[in-house]
């Protein structure tokens, strides 16, 4: 072993190892598939809240043993970053070792260059997130992409990475606890009958699908009216998605949204809002089921989805009693900055 460790921010011309290294140390990670250096440039390098000074690497002579990537706050210009923590506090996105060099100091190292960077671009009780939810680039912020590993929206730490979590909790970090638990959550989809619809003329609403063939022109209800018509995800590259909505007038108010997975036949829900002023007219379950059984038809045969058992404690019981089972639990992590 090289015992000679050198650090480097990252340059373009590192990014063929750094993909290497990427394929090499999560593969056994859920939802794993290899990226290669053009995803990587498309998803990460070429967005706007990229910072090439936040992305450091270890090395041992020309290999990367080592990486962290930390973002400062993202620019506010897209309300996807507007609309949650991720534009006032800084996060760590990914760090990582390889086993071979574990136990060496490099890790804290890594740690310790990302803290610095950070704190020249956060204010005095900013927080510093790990294992978060709300994270540029990697998770789904962006668009209906699948991350890179984990689950349908996140690359967070599991609850069983308990010497990682040891690690951080040593320098510093506690774990997220009153924000509840982000968890992955999976269930068949069988053979399934397509739902009646609910009586939409009385209610002033009409159904329409939506996918990146059969583009929606008009409004939708939580969009800024800055963003402009239609669905955001175009301008972070291509995407493919599927929508059961509700519109009212040219404004869509409700929808379910999902798309294709990597792993063969099955499929994300990413996204599922019933507008406050229609609720309890069985608008919700409707557009479920309507949607399971589009996805059947898809022919997928497995959903998974992603939620929190505080901050969407609602939709938590609702999945657990229509049979969904939890096979992911994830720990986020904080550390208040004191300069």
């Amino acid at each position: 072993m090289d015992n000679s460790i050198a650090y480097h921010t990252f340059d373009l011309d590192a990014l063929p190892k750094l993909v290497s290294f990427w394929n090499s140390i999560f593969r056994d990670r859920r939802n794993f598939y290899p990226v290669d250096k053009e995803l990587f440039m498309q998803r990460i390098i070429n967005q706007e809240p990229f910072d090439l000074k936040g992305f450091m690497m270890a090395m041992a002579g020309e290999k990367v043993i080592g990486m962290v990537h930390a973002m400062k706050p993202a620019p506010s210009s897209y309300f996807v970053y507007r609309e949650n923590r991720c534009w006032k506090n800084g996060v760590i996105a990914v760090i990582a070792v390889d086993p071979n060099y574990r136990n060496s100091g490099i890790g804290s190292e890594l740690l310790r260059r990302a803290e610095d960077y950070l704190t020249k671009h956060l204010n005095r009780g900013s927080y510093i997130y790990i294992g978060d939810y709300w994270v540029p680039l990697y998770h789904t912020l962006e668009g209906p992409r699948q991350p890179f590993w984990g689950d349908t929206e996140m690359m967070g730490i599991g609850e069983e990475d308990q010497d990682f979590i040891e690690f951080l909790k040593k320098r510093g970090y506690k774990p997220i606890l009153d924000e509840g638990q982000e968890t992955t959550m999976v269930s068949r989809l069988g053979n399934r009958d397509l739902p009646n619809r609910p009586d939409l003329r009385s209610l002033k609403l009409r159904e329409v699908e939506v996918s990146e063939r059969k583009v929606w022109n008009g409004k939708i209800g939580w969009y800024p009216e800055s963003e402009g018509t239609g669905y955001i995800y175009a301008r972070f590259g291509p995407y493919v998605h599927t929508v059961i909505a509700l519109a009212r007038e040219d404004t869509i108010v409700s929808h379910l949204e999902w798309f294709p997975m990597r792993r063969e036949k099955t499929v994300a829900l990413l996204d599922f809002l019933v507008a406050d002023e229609d609720r309890g007219y069985g608008l919700g379950s409707y557009l479920l089921d309507k949607a399971l059984w589009t996805m059947a038809l898809q022919g997928y045969d497995t959903v998974e989805l992603h939620t929190n058992t505080r901050r969407n404690a609602k939709a938590f019981d609702m999945y657990m009693r229509r049979g969904y089972r939890v096979v992911k639990k994830c720990v986020g992590l904080r550390k208040k900055l004191s300069i």
